[in-house]
């Protein structure tokens, strides 16, 4: 058995206006797992996570809570980002970092998520690298594989004793906003590939502390299929963390 706790967030990205986010967290209230079965985190544009952090605080609800992006740098003249610092100052949990949609639209590279990995390390946040690029082509019996490019360049930096608190979302472009899930085959020779990148950048024993979420389509239907397979050890959840009852519901396929 992995002594692996899984981690389920709920990405929102730019939706939800303030009443629905309160209303949210009202509705999950005195209904989340222990946190030392599931983790449990949702990541929410920037303005409301000041608000969430002590919302959830003073409704007792064991919710992490998350930026959706952050800055490499801690201040400075970066106009219109956020500081990891900052994000620390307020007790973020953490980041999202490298999204696909990022890469895509706002032109984000492996060097720069790199720049953010080792800023959230630095002010003790959890940075979940997002990755998107093809696994599955690559062979997880052989011992020569070359890391994942998005893996050795965005996690070239990082101290090998900071590492085991990084997580991986593997979430294959194509599976992103679709209407269902690579199979279970895909998903779990991409878990392994990606393990076995880690184990190349970090020693075994590192990578079999660090976290796998897999991400794209997932829904209730599918969670408890995905959540089974020996690599992945949660979910970087969409479209289907917007609604309570369907976000509560892939949590507790956790445990």
């Amino acid at each position: 058995m992995s002594e692996r706790v899984p981690l389920v967030i709920g990405n929102w990205k730019t939706n939800k206006k303030v009443a629905e986010v309160y209303d949210f967290l009202q509705e999950i209230q005195g209904k989340l797992p222990d946190p030392k079965k599931v983790e449990v985190g949702i990541a929410a544009q920037d303005i409301y996570l000041h608000e969430m952090v002590k919302r959830s605080k003073e409704l007792d609800i064991p919710v992490s809570v998350f930026a959706e992006n952050v800055h490499w740098a801690d201040e400075g003249s970066y106009t219109g980002e956020t500081s990891p610092a900052a994000l620390a100052d307020i007790d973020v949990s953490g980041s999202i970092v490298g999204h696909y949609e990022r890469r895509k639209m706002f032109k984000e590279t492996n060097g720069s998520v790199g720049l953010k990995v080792t800023a959230t390390l630095r002010n003790g946040l959890v940075p979940i690298v997002a990755i998107a690029e093809d696994a599955t082509h690559y062979n997880p019996d052989d011992e020569d594989m070359a890391p994942l490019t998005e893996i050795a360049v965005g996690l070239a930096g990082v101290d090998k004793a900071k590492a085991e608190n990084i997580v991986i979302a593997y979430e294959p472009a194509w599976a992103i906003g679709a209407s269902e899930a690579p199979s279970l085959e895909i998903i779990e020779h991409a878990g392994k590939v990606i393990r076995k990148s880690l184990a190349i950048l970090f020693t075994q024993e590192v990578a079999d502390k660090i976290r796998i979420q897999y991400g794209g389509s997932a829904t209730p239907e599918n969670s408890k299929e995905i959540l089974g397979l020996e690599d992945i050890d949660g979910l970087l959840i969409g479209r289907a963390s917007l609604e309570p009852a369907a976000f509560l519901s892939m949590v507790n396929d956790a445990i």
